[in-house]
C-alpha cells in the first residue's frame, strides 16, 4: 500500500460520557485528516455524540480496556490509531510517519510523544513535553519502569512501553489478546509487558507529537473502583512493580502463588 494511505487506519477513541474533550478531539481530526475513520466507545453515564464515524455504548464503568477490546472487535482496517480523548490533533502531529513504520514492517507499534497544554488566563497556553514512553527492567520477578528509551532504530527509538498514542498493527494486538479488562483503567503495564513477552516490536517517534490537554476534570465516577494496579502485577506473574514515579506495588499476598 502506498505509505499515505490513510484508508488502512481507524482511529480509536475510549471514552466516558466527555463530551467537550471528545468534541475538541473529533474537531482536530476532522480539520486535519477528514477522511481517517473513527470508532469511539463510551463507558459513561450520558452518550457522547460522535459527527464522524461510528460509536460503541458500553455498560457504564466498564473501563478503558473493555472499550478498547469492543473497537479493537470491530476493526476492518489492518491498522489502528489509539487516541486519549484528552488529546488533540494540531499541525505538527503527522500520523503518516507512525504509520509507515507499521506498514513498512518496521514496527507493531509506533508511538509518538506528548505535548501538556493547560490554559492560563484567556489566550496564554502553557506547553510542555509531557514523555509516556519508557523501558521495562525485569529481575526475577520484579518490574521496574524506566523513563526513556534503548537504541535507536531506522527513524524511531526502540522503548518497551508508550503512552497512548500510537498506531498497531491490528492482527498483531487481537492475537496477543488485546487488553485485559478486569485490570479496566489501569491496563497499560500489563498490556505491554504481555506484547513485550510475546516478541512485538515497539518504538517511540519523538518528532511526531499530540497535544493533550490537562485542565478537563474526568467524569465522575459511579462506582467505588479499587485501584487495580495491584491485581496487574499479579496478572504479569510478578511480585512487585516499582512505577516511573518510584510508587512500588506489589501484589496481593493471596494471588501471589497463583
Amino acid at each position: 500500500m502506498a505509505i499515505d494511505d490513510l484508508t488502512q487506519l481507524t482511529a480509536i477513541i475510549p471514552t466516558r460520557g466527555n463530551p467537550k474533550p471528545l468534541k475538541r478531539l473529533q474537531k482536530s481530526l476532522q480539520r486535519s485528516y477528514p477522511d481517517l475513520k473513527v470508532v469511539v466507545a463510551d463507558d459513561g453515564m450520558d452518550s457522547s455524540t460522535v459527527s464522524k464515524g461510528s460509536s460503541i455504548r458500553l455498560p457504564v464503568g466498564v473501563g478503558r480496556a473493555a472499550a478498547c477490546n469492543a473497537m479493537l472487535a470491530r476493526l476492518r482496517t489492518p491498522y489502528f490509531l489509539l487516541l486519549d480523548e484528552q488529546c488533540e490533533i494540531g499541525k505538527e502531529t503527522e500520523l503518516r510517519q507512525l504509520l509507515q513504520m507499521v506498514a513498512t514492517d518496521s514496527l507493531d507499534i509506533a508511538a509518538g510523544d506528548i505535548v501538556g497544554c493547560q490554559k492560563r488566563f484567556w489566550f496564554f497556553v502553557r506547553q510542555s513535553p509531557q514523555p509516556g514512553h519508557g523501558i521495562l527492567e525485569l529481575a526475577g520477578s520484579k518490574l521496574t519502569l524506566r523513563p526513556g528509551h534503548r537504541s535507536a532504530g531506522e527513524g524511531f527509538y526502540w522503548c518497551d512501553f508508550v503512552s497512548s498514542f500510537f498506531v498497531a498493527r491490528t492482527e498483531k494486538v487481537r492475537a496477543m489478546g488485546g487488553w485485559d479488562p478486569e485490570l479496566k483503567n489501569d491496563e497499560r503495564e500489563e498490556f505491554f509487558l504481555r506484547a513485550h513477552r510475546q516478541g512485538l516490536r515497539v518504538g517511540i517517534v519523538p518528532e511526531v507529537t499530540v497535544r493533550y490537554w490537562n485542565d478537563e476534570s474526568p467524569s465522575p465516577s459511579t462506582d467505588q473502583v479499587p485501584d487495580l494496579k495491584s491485581l496487574a502485577v499479579a496478572k504479569m506473574r510478578l511480585a512487585s512493580m516499582t512505577q516511573l514515579d518510584g510508587q512500588l506495588i506489589k501484589a496481593p499476598r493471596r494471588l501471589q502463588a497463583a
